[in-house]
């Protein structure tokens, strides 16, 4: 199995940090399709909000905004529903986001 794979088992478990770092792994030397790098950076950024990491998150939103088609609904509705999520995090207070970085270091180790 390779990283993608390994990442998105791991995000169906909901083991953000595990899934996020393998998809950055995954992603380095690819030669994947901009609608294929656009579907795991919107993966990612659906980590980094579980992570309790919102603005990096927006920040990852943001860079694929703009590569993604119009004519691609079903990127476009999860870019959407992730968006959502970030700005559903931001309103999360800072114990609650304290504790999601928290969880998500001790997935690391």
């Amino acid at each position: 199995m390779d990283e993608l794979e390994q990442g998105k088992s791991e995000y169906e478990t909901g083991r953000w940090s595990k899934a996020y770092s393998l998809f950055q792994k995954a992603l380095e030397g690819r030669n994947d399709s901009a609608r294929e790098v656009a579907e795991v950076r919107l993966l990612m950024a659906r980590c980094l909000a579980q992570m309790g990491e919102p603005e990096k998150a927006e920040s990852e939103l943001k860079d694929v905004r703009d590569k993604l088609s119009p004519k691609d609904e079903k990127l476009v509705k999860q870019f959407e529903l992730i968006w959502r999520e970030v700005e559903d995090t931001r309103k999360l207070d800072k114990a609650e986001l304290a504790r999601r970085k928290a969880e998500a270091q001790a997935e690391k180790n």
